[in-house]
């Protein structure tokens, strides 16, 4: 019994204290919920950006301006190079134009001494060949080379030498062919057609056959009577090909002759 009442007395302190602290505990845990209820919400502060001073502005658009005026200088100096290569590229190409200029010059005053004597030597054996009685075709070759040289001479006074040259060389070898009995027979083995310009005018001796082909075995196209006026054209040795009417085939140069020639 009096342990008992013993335990009571000092269970009943302990509970009471027990109490007071829970209690004591809830009430300052709806004090600290009051206060987070009644607490108003801390503002966000808002940074403003800090202004950039405006001597720096200036002292960048001065720099801006001093760059952009530095690089219009070296455009305009870029501009300036470019204008005076090129006229001095212009330049350099009249001088060189000059140059070849002076140079054809010379190489035409060195050839005008032989050019004038080649056409000197073919003019003096046209002459020869005009006191030789020579046949038809040997005459058309003459008239050929009289012509070549002619226009020998037109390139000559025109200070074209070569040209004249040209020609002078053609005529050469035209009275080559006359002169020259073993080349007229080396150009007939060669088959070497002779073109004829400007066409000569010939006449028939005698009644003559013309042929489709230079040589007696080939088709006879027509059979032309004595005086009959043909158009020579080109020549292969004795051969002449000759156009009449509308018709044109080949003809013995021993058959024809130079139709001023003919006495009526």
């Amino acid at each position: 019994m009096k342990n008992s009442l013993l335990q009571a007395m000092l269970f009943y302190p302990l509970k009471i204290s027990s109490l007071l602290l829970n209690q004591f505990i809830f009430i300052l845990f709806a004090v600290n919920l009051s206060g987070c209820a009644s607490q108003e919400p801390t503002p966000i502060q808002i940074i403003e950006p800090i202004p950039v001073a405006v001597a720096q502005d200036e002292n960048l658009k001065n720099e801006i301006a001093r760059l952009e005026k530095v690089i219009a200088e070296k455009d305009e100096l870029i501009k300036s190079q470019k204008i005076r290569q090129q006229s001095q590229a212009q330049a350099l190409r009249e001088v060189n134009k000059e140059a070849t200029r002076t140079q054809v010059k010379l190489h035409r005053l060195a050839t005008k001494p032989s050019t004038a004597s080649a056409i000197a030597e073919i003019e003096v054996a046209l002459e020869h060949l005009k006191s030789v009685k020579i046949p038809a075709a040997d005459q058309i070759l003459q008239i050929q080379a009289q012509h070549q040289v002619e226009t020998a001479s037109v390139f000559y006074a025109k200070d074209q030498y070569a040209q004249a040259m040209n020609h002078v060389a053609q005529a050469k070898h035209l009275i080559g062919l006359v002169t020259n009995s073993d080349g007229k027979k080396t150009s007939i083995e060669n088959n070497s057609l002779l073109e004829i310009h400007p066409p000569i005018k010939l006449r028939a001796k005698t009644n003559v056959n013309l042929r489709k082909e230079p040589n007696t075995r080939a088709p006879i196209l027509a059979t032309l009577k004595k005086d009959t006026t043909l158009t020579a054209n080109a020549s292969l040795g004795s051969w002449i090909r000759v156009q009449i009417e509308g018709n044109r085939g080949w003809i013995l140069s021993t058959a024809l002759e130079i139709e001023n020639n003919h006495s009526p």
